[in-house]
């Protein structure tokens, strides 16, 4: 289940979406705020383009390279939220000084790594969406 607030988001962000591209799209609200946003991807190889957007004719490469921009931006609120989880821990006696201080610095070395890693991926998917394109969807 998704929380709230994502839901809530996606929903307003299509809504805002959709209506710069046209007039309101309801269809895609409603499908958003109540299938929640994994479907945020067929939206986004589905909608109106504005002048100067350009995609590809093939649905199915649209969806696959939306799909892995939804994916990377959901591993990254996820990143950031064991950052700041685990950041802000309050001070618990249980807990020694020596332990929060290795949770806080492992926390930190990971937001670095994954900002590292994600970045390679970034640009390996964008190396290969470009080769892809050029050669087999001109």
């Amino acid at each position: 289940m998704w929380p709230r607030w994502v839901r809530a988001l996606a929903t307003l962000w299509v809504a805002f979406d959709s209506r710069q591209r046209k007039e309101l799209d309801l269809f895609w609200v409603l499908v958003i705020l109540l299938l929640g946003p994994l479907l945020l991807p067929v939206y986004l190889s589905v909608r109106p383009l504005l002048k100067g957007e350009k995609r590809t004719e093939c649905f199915f490469w649209n969806f696959f390279v939306n799909t892995e921009k939804l994916v990377s931006w959901l591993v990254g609120l996820a990143a950031a939220a064991v950052f700041v989880e685990n950041f802000t821990m309050p001070h618990d006696k249980n807990v020694a000084e020596v332990k929060r201080a290795e949770i806080k610095a492992g926390s930190l070395a990971g937001v670095i790594l994954f900002i590292v890693l994600a970045g390679f991926e970034k640009m390996g998917f964008e190396f290969l969406r470009q080769h892809i394109e050029k050669k087999y969807l001109k």
